[in-house]
């Protein structure tokens, strides 16, 4: 009778976990820990104060955050919304709404997940090459 509960109890797990809608490692909230542009001297956190979350879930992203540079006494908000795919490393935003009309637009980007820091680099080309000088993002999750 054991047996048989032990047996019956697996194949309920098994069938389960098989069931279960699967979430990529990407989802969930994330926050910004540095920031380097690509034309800019200055960092994030070293120089430029602030903060910002990102917010995956599947297939959408959406972004706030607000950041004041050094010489400004002005704070600067960034947010977005967008829908994205990923594949392996690439990354590919489509960004529908930005605090910045110009950055409105599809973005190709390399994106890696290191255990808990999520890591965004762009621009891109068109096949995924990074130029010398490009932006780099890191984020760590959120629990």
């Amino acid at each position: 009778m054991k047996k048989l509960s032990f047996l019956i109890l697996i194949i309920t797990l098994m069938v389960w976990s098989c069931t279960q809608e699967k979430t990529s490692r990407i989802e969930g909230a994330w926050q910004l820990v540095y920031a380097k542009g690509r034309s800019m001297e200055e960092t994030f956190p070293a120089q430029i104060s602030g903060e910002q979350v990102k917010m995956f879930t599947k297939g959408h992203l959406t972004w706030v955050g607000q950041f004041k540079l050094p010489s400004d006494t002005t704070i600067s908000y960034d947010y977005g919304l967008a829908t994205y795919t990923l594949d392996g490393n690439k990354f590919i935003e489509n960004v529908t709404i930005h605090a910045q009309k110009s950055a409105v637009g599809t973005k190709k980007m390399i994106m890696e997940i290191r255990n808990d820091t999520l890591i965004q680099m762009w621009p891109t080309d068109e096949n995924f090459n990074l130029p010398e000088k490009y932006n780099t993002f890191k984020y760590i999750r959120l629990e």
